[in-house]
């Protein structure tokens, strides 16, 4: 099954909620009459009543005795996306062309076909199971579904098509498709609601144009992946120019599918130009040219959307380190920070230390050959990200001493927040000391914030900033007698952003 996110779909008219959603259980919940049957049933529903229980379906139990599957529900809202239930009895219809069954069971079973999503990946695509999606998708113009198809599915890849062109299609795969058959799908690929997963397809260069094209234009697509998709002479160009103009994936996979591009115009362009892609994730294939980390960091050193980078290749980052540490030191939104290339000195690594102590964002960050470090450097790193996921999970104290620290937000020394964690570990260098000077501020504050309530006035803040090189005073309007002050001195040779 397809992992899926589905965009959330409201209804034109609103529906106020229960206080308590009302669901009747499958067990009772029996609609007044049964539902239209267009075949022949495999049982009658005397001999079916027989049965054991282990032989019987929801499927025929709805088809038979008029059983709503996975219970009934009165408020549109109040069911999951998924029942194991309810989707094997649309199976079940779909295999036999029961449509009217179909639109019996959503009136019936209080459902929204735009909140109930159907995975039908494993299903066999036949010409008359596509039929019925067709029709039925005509009836419901806010059905969604998954579906996954295969180079022997050539025969229905048009009626797919429109599927995914009247927007029915929340999450696809494609697997070993012909050069011709990716081809022909290419230019409707962007309308795919959520995730689109090709693999093993190789992509023409007319192919590349068209799904670049697509690209550009999608709205709702939020997850990409290409597992060993070869790209034809462009060499992945126009698909980084249609991502360049994409503002809706927020997650992409390249899996043993290079781009050989320049730097210019590969992934240093990708992430230099996107402002919307949150996960990239590259992995070389085996016979893979080695992907260009240094394009990577450099794309990174002017994006300020990315939260996670996995590079999973052979090989290692230059022996001068200084883009990756300047990516550290400047970068304030990655998160996690994966490569599996290597850094080839000790010195490299002592360098690349220093850096993540200034990155206050970084809360996972993994380098080839990083255990055989020494345990004073691997307990520093292990510190250091510590301390970050701290800043991250409690940032409100934090956050109310950098407006203490810089009000006006105008004194080009960066995130105060960050900035105060910074020095702060640079002081108290250990997990344990940097939690109890956190403790210490936020003591401060709560006892600023109690001096002002009992005063019933707001404070005027002065801010005091003493470095190596200047001292910095930022001083407010005087508009109470309360007065916080908070100077931070960076330890020698630290720099103040």
């Amino acid at each position: 099954m397809i992992p899926s996110n589905p965009p959330t779909t409201t209804s034109s008219a609103p529906v106020e909620p229960p206080s308590a959603p009302e669901v009747i259980s499958a067990a009772t919940a029996r609609s007044s009459e049964l539902p239209p049957v267009k075949g022949s049933l495999p049982y009658t529903k005397q001999d079916y009543e027989q049965l054991p229980p282990y032989e019987k379906t929801p499927a025929l139990d709805f088809l038979i005795l008029g059983k709503i599957p996975g219970g009934k529900y009165q408020a549109a809202d109040s069911y999951p996306l998924w029942d194991q239930e309810f989707n094997s009895t649309v199976l079940y219809c779909l295999h036999r062309g029961e449509t009217a069954a179909l639109d019996f069971l959503w009136r019936e079973s209080g459902r929204d076909p735009a909140k109930t999503l159907l995975d039908l990946t494993r299903m066999s695509m036949d010409n008359e199971t596509v039929a019925t999606l067709v029709q039925h998708g005509s009836n419901h113009r806010s059905l969604k579904l998954d579906l996954s198809l295969r180079g022997q599915h050539a025969d229905v890849m048009s009626e797919v098509s429109r599927l995914i062109a009247e927007g029915h299609v929340n999450s696809l795969l494609l697997d070993t498709l012909s050069a011709d058959q990716l081809e022909a799908m290419a230019p409707i690929l962007g309308k795919v609601g959520a995730q689109l997963f090709i693999y093993n397809s190789p992509i023409s260069d007319r192919c590349e144009q068209d799904f670049a094209e697509s690209l550009g234009k999608s709205s709702h697509l939020a997850a990409l992946t290409l597992g060993h998709c070869g790209f034809g002479d462009s060499q992945g160009k126009h698909f980084v120019e249609g991502l360049r103009k994409n503002r809706s994936v927020i997650m992409l996979q390249m899996s043993g599918t290079p781009l050989l591009t320049t730097p210019e115009s590969g992934y240093r362009t990708l992430l230099t130009d996107n402002p919307t892609l949150q996960t990239l994730t590259v992995i070389k294939g085996l016979l893979d040219p080695q992907p260009d980390i240094d394009a990577i960091i450099s794309g990174l050193l002017n994006n300020h959307a990315l939260r996670e980078l996995r590079v999973r290749a052979s090989g290692y980052v230059q022996d001068n380190p200084d883009k990756l540490c300047r990516l550290l030191e400047t970068n304030r939104t990655l998160k996690e920070l994966v490569l599996t290339t290597g850094l080839q000195s000790d010195e490299a690594f002592k360098a690349v230390t220093v850096s993540l102590a200034k990155n206050t964002s970084l809360i996972t960050f993994t380098v080839k050959d990083v255990g055989a470090l020494s345990d004073d450097l691997l307990d520093t790193i292990e510190d250091l990200m510590a301390r970050n996921e701290a800043l991250a999970n409690d940032p409100s104290y934090l956050q109310k001493a950098g407006r203490a620290f810089d009000p006006s937000g105008t004194s080009g020394l960066g995130d105060p927040a960050a900035l105060i964690a910074q020095h702060a570990f640079a002081l108290s260098p250990t997990r344990s000391e940097f939690e109890a000077v956190m403790t210490e501020v936020e003591l401060s504050l709560r006892e600023q914030e109690r001096l002002v309530i009992g005063a019933g006035t707001q404070p005027a803040v002065t801010t005091t900033t003493t470095t190596d090189a200047a001292t910095i005073t930022t001083a407010t309007t005087t508009t109470t007698t309360t007065t916080a002050t908070i100077t931070t001195t960076p330890p020698s040779g630290s720099s103040s952003d």
